[in-house]
This record gives C-alpha cells, sequence and structure tokens, in this order.
C-alpha cells in the first residue's frame, strides 16, 4: 500500500525481467493516465513518420525527375511541345523536390501514423506493453508495407514500411513514459471543443464547399501562399502515383510489328523502333510480343495498336506500379482517415484550451475570442449570401458595390445574371478571387468578345487566375485563343499554369506525333 502512495514500482515489478520487451510500463504504478499525455505522444510520433514518409517520397521524387527530364527530351527532340525545360528548377533544385516530397509525408505519413495511434490506445489505457502488443505491431507494420507498396521501388517501399510503427513509437514511448498526474476537467474540455467545433459544422451546413474554401484561401496572404506552394508542387507529386491514362504526356515506344498506331490521343509521342525497350525515355514499351521492360503485350488481332485508346486506358493499367499506394493516399483523403485526423485535432486542442483555462482563465478567453473571430467574416459572406438569394433582383447592387465580400458573390451565387460589361469589369477586379470566378463565367459563355480581357489574365499574378483563362480560352476555341495558349505553354513560369494551357490546347488542336527510329537510341 505504501508503494502505491507514493507512487513506486510495486515489489514484483523489481524482478528481474529476462524478457524486458515483453512488459514495458508506460507509467508508474497507481499512477492515473493524463489523456493529453497520450494527443501530446501522438503528435510527436505522427511528427516522425510524416518526416519519415516525406524521405521515403523523395526517393521517388528524385527518381521521377530523372524520368520526366528524360521524356521532355524526347518531345522536344521530334518537334513536340515539352511542358517542362530538363533543367527546370522544380526538377533540379533539393529545396523543390522536398516541396513535392511532403505530399508523402501529408498522406502516407499521417495514414500509418493514424493506424499506430489507434493500435497504442490499448496499451495506453493499460499503462503497459505486453507480449499481444508485439503481434499488434507486426500487423501493423504489415498494413504499412501495403498502404506505401510500389512495385517500382518494392525493396524501398518493404523497409520503410516495416520501420513505420517504429518511428511512430519511439518518440511516442519516450513522451508516454513521463507519469501523468493532472485530473482534466471534461465538462470544461467539452465546452471548448463546442466552441471549436461548432462554427466549423455551421459553415459547412450553410453550403460551404472545396471552392468556397479555395476561394477563401486566395484572400489571405498566409493562406495563399499555402495554397501556391501546394499547386507549384503538385505535378511533380501526382507523377508518381499518376496511372499513364492521368499524365498530360506520354512517349510510348513501340516495336515494329505494330505498323498502325490508330488513335493517337493528344500529348503522346509514339517512337517506332526495332528494340523499343532501348529507347531512353520512353514512358513505357508496347508490342504484340515478349518485351523485356516495362511494357504493354498486345493482342495478334489484326487492330490497330492503340485502338480505342487501349494501350493507355486498358493494357496500360496492368503496368501501374503505384497503384496500392495511390489507392492508400485515396483511403486517407477520401474515406474517413482525413476526418478523423481532423477531430483528434480539434480535440487536442481543446484539450489545450482546457489546461490554459486552469492556469489563466483570461488567457483561454483571449484565445477563444481570436479564434471566433476569425469566422466573423465568413458568417458575414454568409448572411449576404442568404440576402441575395431571398432578393435576387441585388444582383447589380452586388457586383457594383464597393464591398470585395458582396462583389464575389454576386459572382459566386447568379454568376449567368451578369452583364457582359459588369463581368468585363470584374476580371480586372482588385480582388484575386473575384478575377478567378470572373473568368470561369467568362470561359463558360464562350464569347470571343471577352479575348482581351482573358488575355490580360494571362499576366495575372496568381496562378489559379492564369490557370482559369487557360481553361476558358480552351472553350473558345479560336485561333487567336490557340496562339495565346500556345505561347502560355512556352513561357508562364509555372508548370501548374503551362500543364492547364497544354489541356486547354487538346481541346482545340490535339498535339500528337509518330515517329521511326532506327538502331538504340
Amino acid at each position: 500500500m505504501e508503494e502505491l502512495i507514493h507512487g513506486s514500482e510495486p515489489s514484483i515489478s523489481r524482478k528481474r525481467n529476462l524478457f524486458p520487451v515483453i512488459f514495458l510500463p508506460l507509467r508508474q504504478a497507481g499512477a492515473s493516465g493524463y489523456f493529453g499525455r497520450w494527443y501530446t505522444a501522438s503528435f510527436w510520433g505522427s511528427v516522425a513518420c510524416i518526416l519519415f514518409y516525406t524521405a521515403f517520397g523523395l526517393i521517388f521524387v528524385r527518381m521521377h525527375t530523372r524520368s520526366i527530364a528524360a521524356e521532355m527530351g524526347l518531345l522536344a527532340r521530334f518537334g513536340m511541345t515539352p511542358l517542362i525545360s530538363p533543367d527546370d528548377v522544380h526538377l533540379k533544385l533539393l529545396k523543390h523536390q522536398l516541396g513535392s516530397a511532403l505530399f508523402f509525408g501529408l498522406t502516407l505519413g499521417v495514414l500509418n501514423a493514424f493506424l499506430c495511434m489507434v493500435l497504442t490506445l490499448p496499451a495506453w489505457i493499460s499503462g503497459r506493453f505486453t507480449r499481444n502488443d508485439l503481434f499488434v505491431f507486426a500487423a501493423a507494420a504489415l498494413m504499412c508495407t501495403y498502404f506505401c507498396f510500389s512495385l517500382e521501388l518494392p525493396l524501398a517501399s518493404i523497409c520503410f514500411g516495416l520501420l513505420g510503427p517504429i518511428v511512430f513509437t519511439l518518440p511516442w514511448l519516450l513522451i508516454v513514459r513521463k507519469t501523468g498526474r493532472r485530473i482534466v476537467s471534461l465538462k470544461a474540455w467539452a465546452v471548448f471543443f463546442g466552441i471549436i467545433v461548432v462554427p466549423l459544422l455551421i459553415l459547412v451546413g450553410t453550403g460551404s464547399s472545396f471552392l468556397s474554401i479555395r476561394d477563401s484561401m486566395l484572400s489571405m496572404p498566409i493562406t495563399r501562399t499555402l495554397s501556391d506552394f501546394y499547386y507549384e508542387h503538385t505535378l511533380l507529386a501526382a507523377d508518381v502515383i499518376k496511372p499513364v491514362s492521368a499524365r498530360s504526356q506520354n512517349v510510348i515506344a513501340l516495336s515494329d510489328d505494330c505498323s498502325s498506331v490508330g488513335y493517337m490521343p493528344h500529348g503522346t509521342l509514339w517512337i517506332q523502333a526495332k528494340a523499343p525497350c532501348s529507347v531512353a525515355g520512353a514512358t513505357f514499351a508496347a508490342g504484340r510480343g515478349v518485351l523485356n521492360c516495362r511494357a504493354v503485350r498486345l493482342p495478334d488481332d489484326g487492330l490497330t495498336a492503340n485502338d480505342g485508346n487501349r494501350i493507355i486506358e486498358k493494357y496500360g493499367k496492368a503496368i501501374d506500379p503505384n497503384k496500392d499506394m495511390r489507392g492508400a493516399i485515396g483511403l486517407f483523403l477520401f474515406s474517413g482517415p482525413l476526418i478523423a485526423i481532423i477531430v483528434l485535432l480539434l480535440s487536442w486542442s481543446a484539450l489545450g484550451l482546457e489546461h490554459m483555462y486552469t492556469r489563466s482563465r483570461i488567457s483561454a478567453m483571449v484565445v477563444v475570442i481570436a479564434y471566433l473571430s476569425i469566422f466573423a467574416p465568413l458568417f458575414h459572406g454568409a448572411y449576404l449570401t442568404a440576402q441575395l438569394k431571398a432578393q435576387p433582383e441585388r444582383i447589380m447592387d452586388y457586383a457594383s458595390s464597393p464591398s470585395e465580400r458582396m462583389r464575389y458573390i454576386a459572382l459566386s451565387v447568379y454568376p449567368g445574371a451578369l452583364a457582359p460589361e459588369g463581368l468585363e469589369r470584374l476580371m480586372n477586379d482588385p480582388s484575386a478571387r473575384v478575377r478567378l470566378n470572373a473568368v470561369i463565367e467568362a470561359g463558360k459563355r464562350r464569347d470571343t468578345s471577352f479575348l482581351p480581357d482573358i488575355e490580360t489574365r494571362l499576366k495575372d499574378p496568381q496562378m489559379n487566375v492564369r490557370t482559369k483563362a487557360c481553361q476558358a480560352l480552351g472553350r473558345m476555341g479560336s485561333d487567336q485563343a490557340i496562339s495565346l495558349l500556345d505561347k502560355t505553354v512556352r513561357i508562364d513560369p509555372s508548370w501548374y499554369v503551362r500543364d492547364y494551357a497544354y489541356a486547354a490546347m487538346g481541346r482545340i488542336r490535339p498535339e500528337a506525333r509518330i515517329v521511326r527510329i532506327t538502331g538504340v537510341k
């Protein structure tokens, strides 16, 4: 009893343990489990996983920078338009490669960390690791391996998968083994959790969507910087997990037994060669016989090689090396784990406010007021939106209002009701999100009289506006539109914008080519 009162280990624990890993105490005997400790430990375990899987992503990203550079070299050599030059900063500089690799840390890393968080709960509740927990973590290692498995680098995938739970658990153990005796006020925690969550639920209930969130990010410098960072590094990260059918450009090496290509999608270069596996830089090879490389084997059915786009849409799926990794990322983003992580972060934030409240009520109230003030503009926007929907005849008042928020609402609620001259004015608005939505509406109308203003937006400082200007030109379908898009593909500094421009060109005048070479190239 004395040992329990003073928080020391019971006498039985002093016995020599030949297998200490089989029984690992997580807190002193008699010490209650402080739930906040589990949150903090899980947070730092997740940070370790994010860094670990960012390194994992960097391996893939660096490999793909080389393959992209080789592909672009082939496209340029045979007279097609390369989207990115081999010496582009996004391919060459480590900081850009790390920015793209971070995508894997924030998806696969967080997914595997979430799995480990769930599996550590029983051990934390019981206060010790036992033999049974070893079997659980062995299963976790297998699941992490499955989530990040790639046929491109199978050995690296297995190593990172098996080590994932260890990377999470080491910092988790360092923090969770510290004795925590603080009593949490569940009532205060619930109140703060409600304060944090309710405004978010109200926004969702009032019709907020991904597009409205995207637009809102353009209205604040910090979030606009985050948005730009994401879009600047999306394409290199996406190239790792994209199936062939989703890529903007592909170089396909064909064997000589494929006499006719057939359908050639926009952005494809077809190189016929006696030894297609020897065409350095090709995305993959295709032929009617067995090829000793990443290749599609076509049936000898008398049809053209790419009849019905079967090489890319059908057979390309058979040589998709990263489909398991892509499936895991999709699982995280769209099937629940991401929402669960957000709920955990919000509940952890509420726990932090509860802890702050016990120390200084004034400080806690200041933080709460600052948090709620963030939502004031959003709630005001929701109110103005409801007013316009109730009185649609006020659309022109909104569109010409000195209030940026009202001009934006006019475009987002009733864009089709705006007169051409009003839409032209809004395409040159000081607000980036207003310009963006005005350009989208101009493209939907397919009115060539908007071309001068859309051309101006191709020089917009905000890349999202430039992408929508490219999209609008693709809808126009005129010679001037194709000329502007061709120029954008060649000179815009953003790979993301150039990709939009190239896709828009494909709607008007698809670019594809077949060449024949002899020997090994």
